[in-house]
């Protein structure tokens, strides 16, 4: 199976608990799943590159490989289970993650860059959030010299928020895009004001920025001085989690595809609706193209320009 887009990330089965008592057990979960969501929009030749236990559940692996998505980069750890969560949403909508699996063995245990599939680094794009920054800026040279074409993806794990900005500025000239929600960004600068993430994000050499707002949508600023505000898509709200992932996803696709920012953000705009829609897989084993030309058409005529 020929590879296009790859997510380098993790594999998590969540166990959600809603305020009402309603309870979904052992789904499929985990940053680099919901990118695969939002690269599926618009793609069906994905790879996966994850660690995993004997204990993941064959069910999981088939509605992976219904969903489009090559397996050869799900490592199997013998001695390690599958990294379990619970994700407890507030009546306020507030999710809460718990981690059932110790953080030390889930990175201890991460999958190497090193165990990439060779299929894997001739793909049209990676999505990541993976490893500490030292091993995010190795692998990513690793990439970019087998592929030069390669179009790269970055949003931080909780790991990276703690490290300090010289560390970003070593990374993010290294990506042809860094994805942030505005929580990270804050943590990560020491800005509160989206413009001023943006400022501090793109002077630490990130060619290209997307600061993620939730329902507030986004904003998209390049170093050229381009820069959009993009809103929500609307969408049938069922699971917040993973939505920002999801964007990741279809922003890559746009990127690897070889579309300007903007397009490649409505792209992902239009996963992150989607993602919101469902818990872990979508049901469809085919994007309903349909209704997704038609959201990116509602956002195409809703883009306002930053400078306009």
């Amino acid at each position: 199976m020929s590879v296009d887009y790859v997510t380098l990330s993790n594999l998590i089965i969540d166990d959600i608990v809603f305020p009402d008592g309603q309870t979904f057990m052992n789904t499929l979960g985990g940053a680099g799943l919901h990118a695969l969501v939002g690269m599926r929009v618009w793609n069906d030749h994905l790879g996966y590159a994850a660690s995993v236990g004997p204990d993941l559940d064959e069910k999981h692996r088939r509605s992976l490989a219904r969903f489009g998505v090559d397996m050869a980069g799900l490592v199997l750890r013998p001695d390690y289970p599958t990294a379990r969560a619970w994700q407890v949403f507030e009546p306020d909508e507030r999710r809460i993650e718990i981690f059932r699996t110790s953080l030390d063995d889930f990175e201890r245990h991460k999958i190497r860059s090193v165990e990439l599939p060779p299929a894997y680094t001739r793909a049209r794009g990676f999505h990541l959030q993976w490893g500490t920054l030292d091993e995010l800026e190795e692998a990513l040279v690793a990439l970019r010299a087998a592929n030069p074409r390669l179009a790269l993806v970055y949003e931080p794990s909780t790991t990276h928020l703690e490290e300090p900005g010289p560390a970003f500025r070593r990374v993010l000239p290294r990506v042809d895009l860094f994805s942030p929600d505005r929580g990270e960004g804050k943590q990560i600068t020491g800005q509160s004001d989206p413009d001023a993430i943006m400022d501090t994000l793109l002077a630490w050499g990130a060619p290209l920025v997307a600061l993620r707002m939730g329902e507030s949508g986004s904003i998209v600023r390049g170093r050229d001085g381009t820069g959009w505000r993009l809103p929500a898509v609307p969408a049938t709200l069922v699971d917040v989690t993973g939505a920002g992932n999801s964007y990741c996803g279809g922003f890559l696709t746009g990127l690897g595809d070889g579309l300007p920012p903007l397009e490649a953000a409505l792209r992902g705009a239009v996963s992150a609706s989607f993602a919101l829609e469902q818990f872990g897989l979508p049901a469809w084993d085919a994007p309903p193209t349909a209704e997704r030309d038609r959201r990116l058409e509602w956002l195409r005529s809703r883009v306002a320009p930053l400078n306009a």
